[in-house]
Order: structure tokens, then C-alpha cells, then sequence
């Protein structure tokens, strides 16, 4: 919440700026900008075993990262395309229950996986303007977003394990789609933005406390992130 009223607070001189009376020119063929802000990512579970049984049920823990961003744009009347690169954080924890393949279970017992990447995107967007009237310009985009995170700045940690002590290999490369709102006044732009994952994230799930004989772990996850940003665009 803390983080929502100091945006608000900064985009208030940014708004005003853009308010100001003068002489406007239209949307020029090539435009570029810089923006930040913040997301809130998500983890959902495709699949998941624990110890060769299938497990179900899960509780999702969102939480907030942030990121910044260079991107820029290539304008006719209506119709454009949008890319550019950016860093993100982005940070999440989703609670398996571990009885949930027991039918006769009344007692939930959750195993606590979060995750934390901090990655390299690359978003291949397309739009349309639904206004763009100077200093007016509304515009809807979509398309794939590539997400690049080193082995180093990806990592998983489980609680509520034991017996065992559980370790996650993830894929450096992962896809989003996603579908986004752009409001932009003068130079002043704030986008509203939702990345749904494509593809499982988890590379490999093993065990590393030498228990015999070895135990069947498995897990298919992939995220989903809500972003507000603000930025200028020249």
C-alpha cells in the first residue's frame, strides 16, 4: 500500500507537466521511453508429486517486485508495434498441501515453495490506438514477452519438507503472453499490464538429504505477473 500512495504521489508533478497549455505535435513514426514501476507475480501449479503421490490442492501467496525499462515504438495513425528491454524482480510463494492426494484427510499439512528471479525481458508487442489526439493518446497491445534469468538469480526455496531437503533446477528461458492498457498525455505514459506464462518454469525437483530409496518429486509451475508502470516517452 506504501508503495501505491508514494506512486501516486509522484505521478502527481508528472501529470500536471503534462497538463500544461501549448503547441502539440502528432505521434511521430519512432518513438522511445523509459518507465518503472511495480508487479505482483503469481506461481500456479500444473502438477505436482510429492513423494510419488500426486498432490492437489494449493494456496497462492502473492507478492510485490519491481522493475524498469527501456522501450520503444514504431507509430502509424493506429496500429503499432512496441519493444525494448527491461530488468525485473520479481518474487512468489504458493503453499502445496502435502494431504491433498489422501481423500480421507481432513488436515491440511503445506509445503511452501517460493521463488525469486530477477530477470532480463524482451516483450514483441503489437497495438492499436484506440485515441491518439495530441496530448491524447489511449492504446491497447499484445503479444509475447521473453524472460532471461541466469541460473544464479533463480532460486526456490521449500519449507515444510522434512524428511527430506528438496532443490530445484529452473529454466533460464520462459514466455508470457500479455495484454496490456497504455494512457499517455504529452510525454507522460502509465501502462497497465498482464503477463499470463506459458511454459513450465521447473527444469528438475530432487532431493538432496539421502534418503533411500530415492523418493519421486515432481513439479510443473509457471507464473503470471500484473504490472503498473509509469515513464516518459520522447
Amino acid at each position: 500500500m506504501r508503495r501505491i500512495i508514494l506512486s501516486v504521489l509522484l505521478l502527481v508533478p508528472l501529470v500536471t507537466h503534462a497538463l500544461e497549455p501549448g503547441k502539440f505535435e502528432p505521434l511521430p513514426l519512432f518513438t522511445w521511453g523509459a518507465r518503472v514501476g511495480f508487479n505482483a507475480t503469481g506461481t500456479y501449479i500444473d502438477k505436482a508429486v510429492f513423494d510419488g503421490k500426486e498432490l492437489g490442492g494449493y494456496e497462492q501467496d502473492t507478492q510485490v517486485g519491481n522493475f524498469i525499462a527501456l522501450q520503444f515504438r514504431l507509430n502509424s495513425s493506429r496500429l503499432f508495434f512496441q519493444s525494448g528491454v527491461g530488468l525485473s524482480s520479481n518474487k512468489s510463494t504458493v503453499s502445496i498441501d502435502r494431504n491433498s492426494w489422501n481423500s480421507k484427510s481432513q488436515t491440511p499439512d503445506y509445503l511452501s515453495v517460493s521463488c525469486n528471479m530477477k530477470s532480463l525481458t524482451v516483450p514483441v508487442q503489437v497495438g492499436y490506438h484506440i485515441v491518439n489526439q495530441s496530448p491524447y493518446c489511449m492504446s491497447v497491445f499484445t503479444g509475447p514477452r521473453f524472460r532471461y534469468t541466469p541460473s544464479k538469480f533463480n532460486s526456490t526455496t521449500f519449507n515444510n519438507q522434512e524428511p527430506f531437503s528438496l532443490a530445484e533446477d529452473q529454466k533460464n528461458l520462459s514466455v508470457g503472453w500479455t495484454i496490456g492498457l497504455s494512457v499517455q498525455i504529452q510525454s507522460t505514459f502509465f501502462d497497465f499490464e498482464y503477463e499470463a506464462g506459458i511454459n513450465n518454469t521447473s527444469k528438475s525437483l530432487y532431493d538432496t538429504s539421502g534418503v533411500s530409496p530415492a523418493p519421486v518429486f515432481e513439479i510443473g509451475h509457471r507464473i503470471s505477473v500484473i504490472s503498473f508502470s509509469y515513464g516518459l516517452m520522447f
